[in-house]
């Protein structure tokens, strides 16, 4: 079986495919800056690394990333989060309350007086019911983090 193949069906934990996605992209990257200094040299230097072998191990690791992107795209899809839906759909949920936790947050700060002397500033919305919904937003974010965190330590990767 190639590694491909092995990569393909090895069983892992939605977690675990997680973690190896990140590592595969720092790989990636590292390839691709190990590479640049080697692809030009003067006529009668060697260059210290060999850029063929280079960039058949970034095309491998680019190779496997692809596959396990796919597996860990199927998992999502095919996951159901209680109350939410699909994995992928509580996932695209939970960026969006964290996207609209950091705006209220920014909005929040930028209503805020400062006190440079002038006293006929006024805030145009309701601090009070802003901080609500920004507690509110943070507790949903958390909430739903929990549930995708614990599903991931418990849900096999699809082949």
């Amino acid at each position: 079986m190639s590694k491909q193949e092995e990569l393909q069906h090895k069983p892992m934990k939605l977690a675990e495919g997680l973690l190896l996605r990140a590592d595969l992209l720092k790989k990636i990257e590292q390839l691709q800056n190990r590479i640049r200094p080697v692809l030009i040299v003067s006529d009668d230097k060697q260059p210290q690394e060999d850029p063929d072998k280079l960039l058949a191990q970034l095309r491998k690791a680019i190779q496997d990333l692809e596959t396990l992107v796919v597996r860990i795209n199927k998992t999502n899809n095919d996951t159901l989060v209680e109350g939410e839906g699909t994995l992928m759909e509580a996932l695209a949920k939970r960026d969006a309350l964290k996207m609209l936790s950091e705006k209220l947050r920014t909005i929040r700060y930028a209503a805020q007086i400062n006190n440079s002397g002038e006293t006929n500033l006024k805030t145009t919305i309701d601090i009070k019911k802003l901080q609500v919904e920004m507690d509110q937003t943070g507790r949903a974010f958390r909430e739903l983090d929990s549930k995708i965190q614990e599903l991931n330590w418990l849900t096999v990767l699809k082949a």
